[in-house]
C-alpha cells in the first residue's frame, strides 16, 4: 500500500497530538493545572482532557473554570475548594470523590456518577445533574439553587441543611434520603 502525501501528513499530525496530549496530562496530573490548560490553548487541544484517567488526582483549590473533562476518570480525586464553574463533566466518573467546597455553579454533570461523592457546602447552582448518580453523596449544606436532578438517583443522599430551591427533581429517585429542618425544597414541593 502506498503511502499518499495527504495521509502521511493525516499520520503525523494525529501522532503529535497524541504526544501532546501525553505531555498536558502529564504536565497537569504534576499540580500545573493553569499551565497545561494555558498551553492546551497555545496548541489548539483545549479538549485534552476528555475521557482522561484522573483517578485519585489532588486537584484542590484548582481553577477549571469551563474546562471540559466529558467521560473522565476522577474516582477519589481530591477537588476541594476548586473552581469547575461552568465546566462539562458529563458522564465523568466522580465515585468518591472529594468536592467539599466546590464551585459548580453552571456545570455540566448529567449522566455523571458521583456514588458517594463528597460534595459537603458545594456550590451547584444551576448546574445539570439530569440522570446524575448522586447514590450516598454528601450534599450537606450545598447550594442546589435552581439544579437540574431530573432523573437522577439520590438513594440515601445526605441533603442536611441542602438549599434546593427552584431546582427541578422531576423523577428523581430520592429514597431512603437524609435532611433535616434546614433542607430548603422547591415551592411545593414535599418529600
Amino acid at each position: 500500500m502506498k503511502l499518499t502525501k495527504p495521509k502521511l501528513k493525516q499520520i503525523i499530525k494525529e501522532s503529535l497530538e497524541d504526544e501532546y496530549k501525553e505531555k498536558l496530562l502529564t504536565i497537569f496530573k504534576a499540580g500545573n493545572h493553569e499551565q497545561a490548560i494555558e498551553l492546551s490553548k497555545q496548541v489548539g487541544m483545549e479538549d485534552f482532557l476528555i475521557g482522561a484517567n484522573l483517578h485519585r488526582v489532588d486537584m484542590s483549590g484548582a481553577d477549571l473554570d469551563g474546562v471540559n473533562l466529558k467521560g473522565a476518570n476522577l474516582e477519589g480525586a481530591n477537588l476541594e475548594g476548586a473552581d469547575l464553574s461552568g465546566a462539562d463533566l458529563s458522564g465523568a466518573n466522580l465515585q468518591a470523590a472529594y468536592m467539599s467546597g466546590a464551585v459548580l455553579s453552571g456545570a455540566v454533570l448529567s449522566g455523571a456518577d458521583l456514588y458517594d461523592a463528597n460534595l459537603e457546602d458545594a456550590n451547584l447552582t444551576r448546574a445539570n445533574l439530569e440522570d446524575a448518580d448522586l447514590y450516598y453523596a454528601d450534599l450537606e449544606d450545598a447550594e442546589l439553587t435552581g439544579a437540574d436532578l431530573s432523573g437522577a438517583d439520590l438513594t440515601r443522599a445526605n441533603l442536611e441543611g441542602a438549599n434546593l430551591e427552584d431546582s427541578n427533581l422531576s423523577g428523581a429517585n430520592l429514597k431512603n434520603i437524609k435532611y433535616d429542618k434546614s433542607t430548603i425544597w422547591p415551592e411545593g414541593f414535599t418529600p
